[in-house]
Order: C-alpha cells, then structure tokens, then sequence
C-alpha cells in the first residue's frame, strides 16, 4: 500500500527524469542555443479511492503565469495506492473521463 509521500516522491523522480529528456532533445530553431532548463512541478494533486492524481507544468511557468513558458499535453499522473505503480491519463478528453476509464481498468503504465 502506497501512502501520499510515497506517490509524491515517484511523480518528483519522473517529472525530473522527464525535464533532464527533453533538455537533452534540443530545438529544431536554428541559432536557438539558451534555453533554459525544464524544471517540471506538481501543481495539484488529488485524491481518489484508488490513490492520486498529479497534475504537472514547468516551475516557471507556475511563477509567472506565462504560458510561453507553459507544457501542452502534459498529462495528468496517477499513482495508485494498492500497486504503488504510476500511470499516466490523457489530454484529449476531461479528466473526469480518464478518471472513470481507470476505474473501469483501462490503464497506462508509464514505462
């Protein structure tokens, strides 16, 4: 059984393996050489019977509110409380949908 800090700390450890994944991708601009690095952030988490939801976007995004320096199709984490395992929801829909799509045991691990 997965406790709150528990699943806080695997999303922290995956949100910092993502932001060091796409530092390393580099852009496709020409001349484009400063960019600054991606330090990825929990913004709000939920709770459900079966664990917790995480939603996520880059630090500096959450300081300023400026939405070029916002993620797009970011989307929500699960951590579920019985197998301690972290999924990942969708973007395309609402989150109440992917919620109950969980429920009904369609799930997507992050690998």
């Amino acid at each position: 059984m997965t406790d709150l800090t528990t699943a806080r700390e695997l999303v922290k450890e995956y949100l910092c393996g993502s932001g060091e994944s796409m530092d390393s991708f580099g852009s496709a601009l020409p001349g484009h050489k400063n960019r600054p690095k991606h330090e990825l952030v929990i913004v709000k988490e939920i709770e459900y019977d079966f664990g917790w939801v995480f939603c996520w976007n880059t630090k500096r995004f959450t300081e300023s509110g400026d939405f070029r320096h916002g993620l797009v199709g970011n989307a929500p984490l699960i951590v579920d409380r019985n197998d301690g395992r972290l999924y990942v929801a969708g973007t395309a829909h609402s989150l109440d949908y992917y919620i109950e799509e969980y429920r009904k045991g369609k799930r997507h691990p992050v690998l």
